[in-house]
């Protein structure tokens, strides 16, 4: 992967399309690109949570639930950032990552995101945005579940 096409995925990125050009390309040498084949697993649950990513190509699952019982409980693509909340919060893994076909990420570590945020105080209100709208979505889908179970008399 090139720095231009880990560029591309950061401007895409929620928390860093703010950041002028210059600035996403030493972001993105700041980091790791990796890649991953179909089914892969970037990290589990519980797993420290040392760094976030960002999709450069391709897509993750995100799994909740027991190995071997697990869900998906959301997709991510290109340009979409995972892995920051426990990174950020010193927090362990709350889900599970696999690869949902072949993969290639930025992966940012913990000291870089914090150096980052110190840098450009903003990001931090952009990672509450990002966050934010997850909580949102996944309060929009415990509320379906709970509807469909009390349709069901459970």
């Amino acid at each position: 992967m090139s720095v231009n096409e880990a560029v591309t995925a950061l401007r895409d990125a929620a928390p860093f399309r703010r950041i002028d050009e210059r600035r996403l390309k030493i972001i993105a040498m700041m980091g790791e690109t990796l890649s991953y084949a179909p089914g892969e697993r970037l990290f589990e649950r519980g797993e420290p949570g040392d760094a976030a990513f960002v999709v450069i190509q391709g897509a993750v699952d995100v799994l909740l639930g027991k190995p071997g019982q697990e869900t998906v409980v959301a997709t991510l693509g290109k340009g979409e950032i995972f892995g920051e909340i426990a990174a950020l919060c010193d927090q362990t893994r709350t889900t599970a990552i696999a690869a949902r076909g072949a993969l290639s990420v930025l992966r940012l570590e913990k000291s870089a995101l914090k150096n980052l945020i110190h840098e450009f105080p903003d990001l931090a209100f952009e990672f509450l945005r990002v966050i934010a709208t997850r909580l949102e979505a996944t309060n929009a889908q415990l509320s379906q579940a709970r509807a469909k179970l009390s349709a069901l008399g459970a």
